[in-house]
């Protein structure tokens, strides 16, 4: 797994725990829409907030419940996070690295 975050266009190191925790979450919120990916980017400005797969953009504009449910989620996961503030520009990618089947170590 590999996850990046940068705030205002300045990188935040993350520990390994941290990396993978974060790209867990992200590629959920993903699946949660039916989309299967190992890619999830996460943007959030003053205006809210964009999810990205390789598919593109999640439309949840329509879906209040689920927005004010993931927004709660990132806002609890980047609050611990020293330097992380919930209305500066954040940009957050997750990536899983899937092992094929059939193919041993």
């Amino acid at each position: 797994m590999n996850t990046s975050l940068s705030v205002n266009n300045n990188v935040i190191p993350l520990n390994e725990f941290t990396q993978n925790y974060i790209a867990n979450i992200l590629c959920g919120i993903a699946r949660s829409f039916g989309i299967d990916s190992d890619s999830v980017t996460v943007l959030v400005d003053a205006e809210g907030f964009h999810i990205h797969t390789v598919e593109g953009e999640i439309d949840i504009s329509k879906k209040d419940f689920a927005k004010q449910l993931i927004e709660s989620t990132l806002k609890g996961m980047l609050s611990p996070l020293k330097g992380v503030f919930w209305m500066q520009n954040i940009t957050i990618t997750g990536k899983i690295d899937r092992l094929q089947e059939g193919v041993a170590d």
